[in-house]
Protein backbone atom coordinates (compact mmCIF):
# COMPACT_ATOMS: atom_id res chain seq x y z
CA UNK A 1 0.00 0.00 0.00
CA UNK A 2 3.19 1.90 0.46
CA UNK A 3 3.46 4.14 -2.81
CA UNK A 4 5.70 7.03 -3.55
CA UNK A 5 2.82 8.35 -6.32
CA UNK A 6 0.44 9.19 -3.59
CA UNK A 7 2.58 11.04 -0.91
CA UNK A 8 0.50 13.96 -1.96
CA UNK A 9 -3.04 12.09 -1.80
CA UNK A 10 -2.09 10.87 1.21
CA UNK A 11 -1.42 13.75 2.87
CA UNK A 12 -4.52 15.37 1.54
CA UNK A 13 -6.09 12.54 3.22
CA UNK A 14 -4.58 12.62 6.76
CA UNK A 15 -5.50 16.83 6.89
CA UNK A 16 -9.06 16.10 5.35
CA UNK A 17 -9.89 13.10 8.64
CA UNK A 18 -7.48 15.50 11.32
CA UNK A 19 -10.26 18.21 10.06
CA UNK A 20 -13.41 16.05 9.86
CA UNK A 21 -12.28 15.17 13.60
CA UNK A 22 -12.11 18.62 14.58
CA UNK A 23 -15.71 19.48 13.14
CA UNK A 24 -16.86 15.91 14.96
CA UNK A 25 -15.78 17.06 18.75
CA UNK A 26 -17.01 20.69 17.87
CA UNK A 27 -20.25 19.50 16.59
CA UNK A 28 -20.76 16.92 19.24
CA UNK A 29 -19.78 19.64 22.43
CA UNK A 30 -22.98 22.02 20.74
CA UNK A 31 -25.06 18.92 20.61
CA UNK A 32 -25.24 17.98 24.39
CA UNK A 33 -25.10 21.07 25.36
CA UNK A 34 -28.07 22.16 23.28
CA UNK A 35 -29.91 18.86 24.01
CA UNK A 36 -29.40 19.39 27.93
CA UNK A 37 -30.33 23.25 27.52
CA UNK A 38 -33.21 22.31 26.38
CA UNK A 39 -34.14 19.23 28.55
CA UNK A 40 -36.54 21.04 31.31
CA UNK A 41 -35.41 22.00 34.77
CA UNK A 42 -31.65 20.63 33.86
CA UNK A 43 -29.85 23.87 32.80
CA UNK A 44 -30.73 26.53 31.12
CA UNK A 45 -28.73 29.17 28.39
CA UNK A 46 -29.72 32.15 26.78
CA UNK A 47 -31.63 31.81 23.55
CA UNK A 48 -29.54 33.42 21.38
CA UNK A 49 -26.97 31.12 22.75
CA UNK A 50 -28.92 27.63 22.18
CA UNK A 51 -29.52 28.98 18.14
CA UNK A 52 -25.90 29.64 18.06
CA UNK A 53 -25.50 26.01 18.97
CA UNK A 54 -27.86 24.39 17.22
CA UNK A 55 -26.57 26.19 14.27
CA UNK A 56 -23.55 25.15 14.55
CA UNK A 57 -24.04 21.54 15.15
CA UNK A 58 -25.82 21.03 12.29
CA UNK A 59 -23.63 22.97 9.84
CA UNK A 60 -20.50 20.99 11.42
CA UNK A 61 -21.88 17.35 11.73
CA UNK A 62 -24.03 17.54 8.52
CA UNK A 63 -21.89 19.15 6.36
CA UNK A 64 -18.16 19.72 7.36
CA UNK A 65 -17.81 16.86 9.30
CA UNK A 66 -19.16 14.32 6.27
CA UNK A 67 -17.71 16.27 3.74
CA UNK A 68 -14.17 16.32 4.79
CA UNK A 69 -14.46 12.32 5.66
CA UNK A 70 -15.98 11.52 2.14
CA UNK A 71 -13.11 13.89 0.52
CA UNK A 72 -10.70 11.45 2.02
CA UNK A 73 -12.80 8.15 1.31
CA UNK A 74 -13.01 9.50 -2.23
CA UNK A 75 -9.21 9.77 -2.22
CA UNK A 76 -8.17 6.74 -1.26
CA UNK A 77 -10.90 4.60 -3.25
CA UNK A 78 -10.10 6.01 -6.50
CA UNK A 79 -6.01 6.58 -6.35
CA UNK A 80 -5.88 2.66 -4.55
CA UNK A 81 -8.43 1.10 -6.64
CA UNK A 82 -7.63 2.28 -10.04
CA UNK A 83 -4.15 2.65 -9.23
CA UNK A 84 -3.49 6.39 -10.57
CA UNK A 85 -2.66 9.58 -8.83
CA UNK A 86 -4.94 12.86 -8.86
CA UNK A 87 -3.72 16.39 -10.46
CA UNK A 88 -1.83 17.47 -7.45
CA UNK A 89 -2.47 21.56 -8.45
CA UNK A 90 -6.19 20.76 -8.34
CA UNK A 91 -6.48 18.35 -5.29
CA UNK A 92 -4.47 21.19 -3.19
CA UNK A 93 -6.59 24.22 -4.57
CA UNK A 94 -9.62 22.17 -4.08
CA UNK A 95 -9.25 21.24 -0.23
CA UNK A 96 -7.39 24.56 0.50
CA UNK A 97 -10.88 26.41 -0.72
CA UNK A 98 -12.54 23.58 1.16
CA UNK A 99 -11.26 24.64 4.53
CA UNK A 100 -10.54 28.21 4.49
CA UNK A 101 -14.93 28.36 3.54
CA UNK A 102 -15.47 25.94 6.29
CA UNK A 103 -13.38 28.07 8.60
CA UNK A 104 -15.09 31.72 7.84
CA UNK A 105 -18.93 29.76 7.72
CA UNK A 106 -17.64 28.48 11.73
CA UNK A 107 -16.16 31.32 12.58
CA UNK A 108 -19.58 33.38 11.40
CA UNK A 109 -21.12 30.95 13.42
CA UNK A 110 -19.48 31.32 16.96
CA UNK A 111 -19.68 34.92 16.66
CA UNK A 112 -23.20 35.01 17.24
CA UNK A 113 -24.10 36.47 14.30
CA UNK A 114 -25.80 33.54 12.10
CA UNK A 115 -28.10 31.98 14.49
CA UNK A 116 -29.90 30.74 11.33
CA UNK A 117 -30.06 27.11 11.37
CA UNK A 118 -28.94 24.21 9.15
CA UNK A 119 -31.52 25.55 7.16
CA UNK A 120 -30.82 28.92 6.60
CA UNK A 121 -34.05 29.78 5.87
CA UNK A 122 -34.74 33.33 5.07
CA UNK A 123 -36.16 35.86 6.01
CA UNK A 124 -34.07 35.00 9.43
CA UNK A 125 -30.59 36.88 8.05
CA UNK A 126 -27.39 35.34 8.39
CA UNK A 127 -24.11 37.80 8.49
CA UNK A 128 -22.85 37.69 4.50
CA UNK A 129 -19.13 36.20 5.76
CA UNK A 130 -21.25 32.80 6.28
CA UNK A 131 -22.31 32.70 2.97
CA UNK A 132 -19.69 33.28 1.66
CA UNK A 133 -18.01 30.85 3.44
CA UNK A 134 -20.91 28.22 2.36
CA UNK A 135 -20.04 29.59 -1.14
CA UNK A 136 -16.41 29.06 -1.23
CA UNK A 137 -16.66 25.25 0.29
CA UNK A 138 -19.00 24.84 -2.89
CA UNK A 139 -16.41 26.27 -5.00
CA UNK A 140 -13.54 24.05 -3.26
CA UNK A 141 -15.78 21.24 -3.64
CA UNK A 142 -16.76 21.29 -7.69
CA UNK A 143 -12.86 21.43 -8.01
CA UNK A 144 -12.28 18.14 -5.93
CA UNK A 145 -14.93 16.67 -8.13
CA UNK A 146 -13.08 17.57 -11.52
CA UNK A 147 -10.11 16.31 -9.46
CA UNK A 148 -11.80 12.85 -9.36
CA UNK A 149 -13.29 12.44 -12.35
CA UNK A 150 -10.07 13.69 -14.46
CA UNK A 151 -8.76 10.63 -12.92
CA UNK A 152 -11.58 8.08 -13.93
CA UNK A 153 -11.75 9.61 -17.50
CA UNK A 154 -7.60 9.00 -17.50
CA UNK A 155 -8.59 5.79 -16.80
CA UNK A 156 -11.73 4.74 -18.71
CA UNK A 157 -9.42 5.86 -21.96
CA UNK A 158 -7.13 3.33 -20.52
CA UNK A 159 -9.88 1.08 -19.50
CA UNK A 160 -12.33 1.44 -22.35
CA UNK A 161 -13.88 -2.03 -21.82
CA UNK A 162 -13.31 -2.06 -17.84
CA UNK A 163 -16.25 -2.44 -15.45
CA UNK A 164 -15.89 0.05 -12.38
CA UNK A 165 -14.98 -1.57 -9.53
CA UNK A 166 -17.89 -1.04 -6.82
CA UNK A 167 -15.70 1.02 -4.67
CA UNK A 168 -15.49 3.65 -7.10
CA UNK A 169 -18.78 3.79 -8.65
CA UNK A 170 -19.98 4.22 -5.38
CA UNK A 171 -17.59 7.49 -5.29
CA UNK A 172 -18.46 8.67 -8.81
CA UNK A 173 -22.27 8.28 -7.72
CA UNK A 174 -21.86 10.43 -4.36
CA UNK A 175 -19.87 13.40 -6.39
CA UNK A 176 -23.09 13.18 -8.96
CA UNK A 177 -25.25 13.53 -6.73
CA UNK A 178 -23.32 16.40 -5.28
CA UNK A 179 -22.83 17.75 -8.71
CA UNK A 180 -27.08 17.22 -9.56
CA UNK A 181 -27.75 18.83 -6.14
CA UNK A 182 -25.01 21.81 -5.35
CA UNK A 183 -26.09 23.89 -8.28
CA UNK A 184 -29.61 24.95 -5.63
CA UNK A 185 -27.68 25.92 -3.47
CA UNK A 186 -25.54 28.03 -5.57
CA UNK A 187 -28.19 29.98 -6.90
CA UNK A 188 -30.10 30.59 -3.62
CA UNK A 189 -26.86 31.87 -2.09
CA UNK A 190 -25.77 34.07 -4.80
CA UNK A 191 -29.41 35.39 -6.32
CA UNK A 192 -30.88 35.60 -3.20
CA UNK A 193 -29.01 35.50 0.85
CA UNK A 194 -26.11 37.45 -0.68
CA UNK A 195 -27.71 40.47 -1.81
CA UNK A 196 -30.30 40.26 1.60
CA UNK A 197 -27.04 40.00 3.92
CA UNK A 198 -24.83 42.77 1.85
CA UNK A 199 -27.86 45.31 0.08
CA UNK A 200 -30.88 44.91 2.21
CA UNK A 201 -33.02 43.87 -0.27
CA UNK A 202 -36.27 41.89 -0.34
CA UNK A 203 -36.60 38.48 -1.22
CA UNK A 204 -38.93 35.76 -1.63
CA UNK A 205 -38.90 33.37 0.99
CA UNK A 206 -40.80 30.58 -1.26
CA UNK A 207 -38.02 31.07 -3.65
CA UNK A 208 -35.40 30.81 -1.61
CA UNK A 209 -36.62 27.62 0.41
CA UNK A 210 -37.23 25.83 -2.91
CA UNK A 211 -33.96 26.24 -3.96
CA UNK A 212 -32.29 25.07 -0.87
CA UNK A 213 -34.58 22.09 -1.01
CA UNK A 214 -33.36 21.42 -4.47
CA UNK A 215 -30.19 20.99 -2.70
CA UNK A 216 -31.06 19.59 1.23
CA UNK A 217 -32.51 16.47 0.05
CA UNK A 218 -30.35 15.15 -2.05
CA UNK A 219 -27.50 15.96 0.47
CA UNK A 220 -29.20 13.34 2.63
CA UNK A 221 -28.14 10.86 -0.73
CA UNK A 222 -24.96 12.84 -0.65
CA UNK A 223 -24.58 11.40 3.24
CA UNK A 224 -25.89 7.78 2.55
CA UNK A 225 -24.26 7.01 -0.94
CA UNK A 226 -20.71 6.67 0.57
CA UNK A 227 -22.12 4.59 3.49
CA UNK A 228 -23.68 2.19 1.44
CA UNK A 229 -20.26 1.62 -0.98
CA UNK A 230 -18.43 1.27 2.23
CA UNK A 231 -20.93 -1.52 3.06
CA UNK A 232 -20.54 -3.04 0.18
CA UNK A 233 -16.88 -2.86 0.19
CA UNK A 234 -15.91 -3.59 3.78
CA UNK A 235 -18.22 -6.16 4.76
CA UNK A 236 -16.87 -8.79 2.42
CA UNK A 237 -13.50 -8.11 3.29
CA UNK A 238 -14.18 -8.43 6.63
CA UNK A 239 -15.80 -11.51 5.95
CA UNK A 240 -13.46 -12.83 3.50
CA UNK A 241 -16.26 -12.93 0.98
CA UNK A 242 -17.65 -11.59 -2.20
CA UNK A 243 -20.62 -9.25 -2.45
CA UNK A 244 -23.95 -11.02 -3.27
CA UNK A 245 -24.59 -9.28 -6.50
CA UNK A 246 -22.54 -6.25 -7.98
CA UNK A 247 -25.21 -5.35 -10.52
CA UNK A 248 -27.53 -5.30 -8.05
CA UNK A 249 -25.27 -2.71 -6.09
CA UNK A 250 -24.81 -0.42 -9.59
CA UNK A 251 -28.57 -0.32 -9.79
CA UNK A 252 -29.06 0.70 -6.59
CA UNK A 253 -25.92 3.32 -7.59
CA UNK A 254 -27.98 4.31 -10.78
CA UNK A 255 -31.11 4.23 -9.09
CA UNK A 256 -29.80 7.32 -6.74
CA UNK A 257 -28.40 9.13 -9.54
CA UNK A 258 -31.40 9.19 -11.10
CA UNK A 259 -34.13 9.70 -8.45
CA UNK A 260 -32.46 11.86 -5.80
CA UNK A 261 -32.59 15.51 -6.79
CA UNK A 262 -35.78 15.87 -7.53
CA UNK A 263 -37.21 15.11 -4.21
CA UNK A 264 -37.17 17.96 -2.48
CA UNK A 265 -40.57 19.39 -2.66
CA UNK A 266 -41.55 16.90 -0.39
CA UNK A 267 -39.82 18.97 2.78
CA UNK A 268 -42.71 21.70 1.08
CA UNK A 269 -45.68 20.16 1.97
CA UNK A 270 -47.10 22.83 3.80
CA UNK A 271 -45.73 25.36 1.96
CA UNK A 272 -48.62 27.76 -0.43
CA UNK A 273 -47.50 28.63 -3.86
CA UNK A 274 -46.49 25.31 -4.78
CA UNK A 275 -49.36 23.50 -6.61
CA UNK A 276 -49.56 20.32 -4.96
CA UNK A 277 -49.48 18.35 -8.28
CA UNK A 278 -45.86 19.12 -8.25
CA UNK A 279 -45.55 17.60 -4.99
CA UNK A 280 -47.36 14.91 -5.73
CA UNK A 281 -44.73 13.98 -7.73
CA UNK A 282 -41.86 14.24 -5.80
CA UNK A 283 -43.33 12.47 -3.63
CA UNK A 284 -43.64 9.05 -6.08
CA UNK A 285 -39.90 10.09 -6.91
CA UNK A 286 -39.25 10.29 -3.28
CA UNK A 287 -40.55 6.00 -3.09
CA UNK A 288 -38.64 5.16 -6.38
CA UNK A 289 -35.34 6.26 -4.35
CA UNK A 290 -36.36 4.54 -1.39
CA UNK A 291 -36.29 1.31 -3.81
CA UNK A 292 -32.74 1.76 -3.98
CA UNK A 293 -32.41 1.47 0.29
CA UNK A 294 -34.52 -2.00 0.56
CA UNK A 295 -32.06 -3.23 -2.57
CA UNK A 296 -29.19 -2.60 -0.46
CA UNK A 297 -30.86 -4.28 2.31
CA UNK A 298 -31.43 -7.24 0.62
CA UNK A 299 -27.98 -7.29 -1.05
CA UNK A 300 -26.06 -7.04 2.47
CA UNK A 301 -28.26 -9.22 4.64
CA UNK A 302 -27.73 -11.83 0.82
CA UNK A 303 -24.32 -11.72 1.28
CA UNK A 304 -23.98 -12.33 5.25
CA UNK A 305 -26.13 -15.13 4.63
CA UNK A 306 -24.62 -16.75 1.92
CA UNK A 307 -21.35 -16.55 3.40
CA UNK A 308 -22.18 -19.04 6.44
CA UNK A 309 -24.80 -21.12 4.61
CA UNK A 310 -21.46 -21.81 2.94
CA UNK A 311 -19.91 -23.01 5.64
CA UNK A 312 -22.55 -25.19 6.32
CA UNK A 313 -24.73 -23.12 9.14
CA UNK A 314 -27.90 -23.77 7.82
CA UNK A 315 -30.87 -22.62 10.55
CA UNK A 316 -32.88 -20.35 9.23
CA UNK A 317 -31.24 -17.44 12.01
CA UNK A 318 -28.32 -19.06 13.37
CA UNK A 319 -25.25 -17.99 11.05
CA UNK A 320 -26.28 -14.58 12.99
CA UNK A 321 -24.18 -15.46 15.67
CA UNK A 322 -21.40 -16.41 13.74
CA UNK A 323 -20.74 -12.69 12.83
CA UNK A 324 -17.52 -10.99 13.96
CA UNK A 325 -19.60 -8.94 16.43
CA UNK A 326 -16.45 -8.13 18.24
CA UNK A 327 -14.51 -6.65 15.16
CA UNK A 328 -15.28 -2.59 15.52
CA UNK A 329 -15.30 -2.18 11.82
CA UNK A 330 -18.14 -4.86 11.26
CA UNK A 331 -19.73 -4.00 14.61
CA UNK A 332 -19.97 -0.21 13.85
CA UNK A 333 -21.35 -0.93 10.27
CA UNK A 334 -23.88 -3.64 11.37
CA UNK A 335 -25.31 -1.53 13.78
CA UNK A 336 -25.34 1.63 11.54
CA UNK A 337 -26.87 -0.58 9.15
CA UNK A 338 -29.89 -1.74 11.56
CA UNK A 339 -30.72 1.83 12.67
CA UNK A 340 -30.84 2.87 8.83
CA UNK A 341 -34.00 0.38 8.60
CA UNK A 342 -35.68 2.56 11.24
CA UNK A 343 -34.20 5.96 9.42
CA UNK A 344 -35.65 4.29 6.38
CA UNK A 345 -38.79 3.15 7.48
CA UNK A 346 -39.23 6.86 9.04
CA UNK A 347 -38.56 8.70 6.71
CA UNK A 348 -41.56 7.05 4.05
CA UNK A 349 -43.69 8.55 6.20
CA UNK A 350 -42.15 11.35 6.31
CA UNK A 351 -42.90 11.67 2.43
CA UNK A 352 -46.17 10.36 2.61
CA UNK A 353 -48.55 13.54 1.64
CA UNK A 354 -50.66 12.76 3.88
CA UNK A 355 -48.89 11.36 7.05
CA UNK A 356 -46.36 14.43 6.88
CA UNK A 357 -49.20 16.88 8.50
CA UNK A 358 -48.69 14.88 11.71
CA UNK A 359 -44.70 14.97 12.00
CA UNK A 360 -43.86 17.77 10.29
CA UNK A 361 -41.76 20.54 12.35
CA UNK A 362 -42.30 17.87 15.04
CA UNK A 363 -39.11 16.18 17.11
CA UNK A 364 -40.08 13.11 14.88
CA UNK A 365 -38.12 14.79 12.86
CA UNK A 366 -35.31 15.29 15.10
CA UNK A 367 -35.16 11.49 15.69
CA UNK A 368 -35.57 10.61 11.93
CA UNK A 369 -32.54 12.35 10.71
CA UNK A 370 -30.39 11.33 14.09
CA UNK A 371 -30.96 7.64 12.70
CA UNK A 372 -29.69 8.38 9.00
CA UNK A 373 -27.33 10.85 9.08
CA UNK A 374 -26.42 10.60 12.86
CA UNK A 375 -25.59 7.10 12.75
CA UNK A 376 -26.37 5.11 9.25
CA UNK A 377 -23.40 7.56 7.76
CA UNK A 378 -21.76 8.69 10.86
CA UNK A 379 -21.38 5.31 12.82
CA UNK A 380 -20.08 3.63 8.98
CA UNK A 381 -17.61 6.60 8.67
CA UNK A 382 -16.26 5.59 12.06
CA UNK A 383 -15.99 1.88 11.31
CA UNK A 384 -13.75 3.21 7.84
CA UNK A 385 -12.02 4.57 9.96
CA UNK A 386 -10.76 1.77 12.46
CA UNK A 387 -10.57 -0.04 9.21
CA UNK A 388 -7.84 2.68 7.33
CA UNK A 389 -5.75 3.50 10.30
CA UNK A 390 -3.34 0.11 9.52
CA UNK A 391 -3.67 1.31 6.07
CA UNK A 392 -3.07 4.37 5.85
CA UNK A 393 -1.37 5.34 8.48
CA UNK A 394 0.11 2.11 8.83
CA UNK A 395 -0.76 1.89 13.16
CA UNK A 396 -3.15 -0.36 15.02
CA UNK A 397 -5.76 1.26 16.78
CA UNK A 398 -4.51 2.60 19.86
CA UNK A 399 -7.04 0.73 22.38
CA UNK A 400 -9.21 -1.71 20.94
CA UNK A 401 -11.31 -2.76 23.58
CA UNK A 402 -12.47 0.52 23.64
CA UNK A 403 -13.22 0.37 19.65
CA UNK A 404 -15.21 -2.68 20.33
CA UNK A 405 -17.47 -1.04 22.90
CA UNK A 406 -17.63 2.56 21.69
CA UNK A 407 -20.39 1.59 18.56
CA UNK A 408 -22.79 -0.70 20.88
CA UNK A 409 -22.85 2.63 23.17
CA UNK A 410 -23.45 5.04 20.61
CA UNK A 411 -26.39 2.35 19.09
CA UNK A 412 -27.90 2.49 23.02
CA UNK A 413 -27.37 6.12 23.10
CA UNK A 414 -29.40 6.38 19.33
CA UNK A 415 -32.04 4.20 20.48
CA UNK A 416 -33.27 6.01 23.53
CA UNK A 417 -32.64 9.52 21.87
CA UNK A 418 -34.39 8.52 18.84
CA UNK A 419 -37.56 6.95 19.85
CA UNK A 420 -37.72 9.14 22.64
CA UNK A 421 -37.98 12.01 20.04
CA UNK A 422 -40.31 9.79 17.69
CA UNK A 423 -43.14 9.23 20.51
CA UNK A 424 -43.01 13.18 21.39
CA UNK A 425 -43.29 14.24 17.80
CA UNK A 426 -46.52 11.92 17.95
CA UNK A 427 -47.75 13.96 20.78
CA UNK A 428 -46.82 17.50 18.84
CA UNK A 429 -43.47 18.34 20.80
CA UNK A 430 -42.05 21.06 18.87
CA UNK A 431 -38.33 21.38 17.19
CA UNK A 432 -36.49 24.56 16.66
CA UNK A 433 -37.22 25.74 20.21
CA UNK A 434 -34.75 26.72 23.14
CA UNK A 435 -37.21 25.54 25.55
CA UNK A 436 -40.30 23.61 25.78
CA UNK A 437 -41.31 25.40 29.12
CA UNK A 438 -42.12 28.56 26.86
CA UNK A 439 -45.09 27.06 26.11
CA UNK A 440 -48.38 27.60 28.30
CA UNK A 441 -49.60 24.27 27.79
CA UNK A 442 -46.97 21.53 28.01
CA UNK A 443 -48.22 17.71 28.69
CA UNK A 444 -46.98 15.32 31.09
CA UNK A 445 -45.11 12.87 28.67
CA UNK A 446 -42.95 16.00 26.94
CA UNK A 447 -40.90 16.73 30.34
CA UNK A 448 -40.09 13.37 31.08
CA UNK A 449 -39.65 12.09 27.35
CA UNK A 450 -37.41 15.26 27.07
CA UNK A 451 -35.45 13.47 30.09
CA UNK A 452 -35.19 10.23 28.95
CA UNK A 453 -34.22 11.59 25.44
CA UNK A 454 -31.23 13.36 27.14
CA UNK A 455 -29.92 9.99 28.74
CA UNK A 456 -29.90 8.77 25.55
CA UNK A 457 -27.33 11.43 24.20
CA UNK A 458 -24.68 11.60 27.12
CA UNK A 459 -24.32 8.00 25.66
CA UNK A 460 -24.36 9.36 22.34
CA UNK A 461 -21.50 11.97 23.74
CA UNK A 462 -19.88 9.27 25.48
CA UNK A 463 -19.31 7.11 22.32
CA UNK A 464 -18.10 10.06 20.61
CA UNK A 465 -15.61 11.35 23.13
CA UNK A 466 -14.13 7.35 23.32
CA UNK A 467 -13.97 7.52 19.09
CA UNK A 468 -11.88 10.59 18.86
CA UNK A 469 -9.70 9.77 21.94
CA UNK A 470 -9.05 6.52 20.51
CA UNK A 471 -9.04 7.50 17.13
CA UNK A 472 -6.46 10.74 18.20
CA UNK A 473 -4.34 8.68 20.05
CA UNK A 474 -4.12 5.92 17.46
CA UNK A 475 -2.58 8.88 15.32
CA UNK A 476 -0.38 10.16 17.95
CA UNK A 477 0.95 6.59 19.56
CA UNK A 478 -0.39 3.82 17.63
CA UNK A 479 2.16 1.01 17.39
CA UNK A 480 3.33 0.46 13.78
CA UNK A 481 0.33 -2.36 12.23
CA UNK A 482 1.14 -4.53 8.96
CA UNK A 483 -0.34 -3.26 5.68
CA UNK A 484 -2.35 -5.33 3.45
CA UNK A 485 -1.37 -4.33 -0.07
CA UNK A 486 -3.80 -6.45 -1.65
CA UNK A 487 -7.00 -4.42 0.01
CA UNK A 488 -7.69 -2.36 -2.98
CA UNK A 489 -7.37 -5.03 -5.96
CA UNK A 490 -10.20 -5.95 -7.65
CA UNK A 491 -10.79 -8.18 -11.27
CA UNK A 492 -11.28 -6.36 -14.21
CA UNK A 493 -14.31 -7.91 -15.50
CA UNK A 494 -15.92 -6.55 -18.65
CA UNK A 495 -18.06 -3.25 -18.72
CA UNK A 496 -21.87 -3.58 -19.16
CA UNK A 497 -24.30 -0.94 -19.62
CA UNK A 498 -24.55 -0.65 -15.98
CA UNK A 499 -21.15 0.93 -16.52
CA UNK A 500 -22.28 3.68 -18.59
CA UNK A 501 -22.48 7.22 -17.04
CA UNK A 502 -23.28 9.04 -19.31
CA UNK A 503 -26.81 7.51 -20.03
CA UNK A 504 -27.74 7.49 -16.54
CA UNK A 505 -26.67 10.96 -16.21
CA UNK A 506 -28.52 12.11 -19.26
CA UNK A 507 -32.04 10.40 -17.62
CA UNK A 508 -31.34 12.12 -14.38
CA UNK A 509 -30.87 15.48 -15.44
CA UNK A 510 -34.08 15.09 -17.94
CA UNK A 511 -35.76 14.19 -14.49
CA UNK A 512 -34.63 16.98 -12.55
CA UNK A 513 -35.84 19.58 -15.85
CA UNK A 514 -39.22 18.08 -15.46
CA UNK A 515 -39.30 18.44 -11.83
CA UNK A 516 -38.16 21.74 -10.67
CA UNK A 517 -38.31 23.02 -14.13
CA UNK A 518 -42.53 23.40 -14.51
CA UNK A 519 -42.93 24.41 -10.41
CA UNK A 520 -39.95 26.93 -10.74
CA UNK A 521 -41.33 28.32 -13.71
CA UNK A 522 -44.78 28.21 -12.14
CA UNK A 523 -43.64 29.65 -8.95
CA UNK A 524 -41.76 33.00 -11.37
CA UNK A 525 -45.01 33.29 -13.62
CA UNK A 526 -46.73 34.11 -10.25
CA UNK A 527 -45.19 36.99 -9.29
CA UNK A 528 -42.71 36.70 -5.71
CA UNK A 529 -43.98 37.49 -2.81
CA UNK A 530 -41.01 38.97 -1.33
CA UNK A 531 -40.39 40.62 2.22
CA UNK A 532 -37.80 42.52 3.94
CA UNK A 533 -35.33 40.67 5.58
CA UNK A 534 -35.24 39.98 9.53
CA UNK A 535 -32.08 40.28 11.48
CA UNK A 536 -32.23 37.44 14.98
Amino acid sequence: MINENFKVEDRIIKISLIFALIALSIGGIFGITQLISRTPYLISIDPSTYYTLLTGHGVLMAIVWISFVIIAIAIFVVTRALNISLNKSLLNSSILLSLVGSVISLITILSGNSNVLYTFYPPLEAYSTFYIGLLILVIGTWLFTACIFIAYFRWRKNNPRSSIPIPVYGVLTTLIVWLEATPGLFIEIVKDLLPMSLLGLSISPLEARTYFWYFGHPLVYFWLIPAITLWYFIIPKVLNTNLYSENMAKVVFILFIITSTPVGLHHQFFDPGIDNYFKFLQTILTYIVAIASFLTAFNILATLENKFREEGNNSILGWLKYLPWKNPTFSSIMLAFIVFGVGGITGIINASYMLNYEVHNSTWIVGHFHNTVGTAVTLTFMSSLYFLAPILFRKNLFNFKLAQIQPYIWFVGMMIFSISYYIAGLSGMPRRTSSILNYPFIPNDWILISIIASFGGIFLFTSGVFFIYNTSMTLWRGKVGLINGAIMNFEKNKMTVLDNLRIWVSIAIVIIIVAYGLPIYKLYSMGLNTQPPVIP
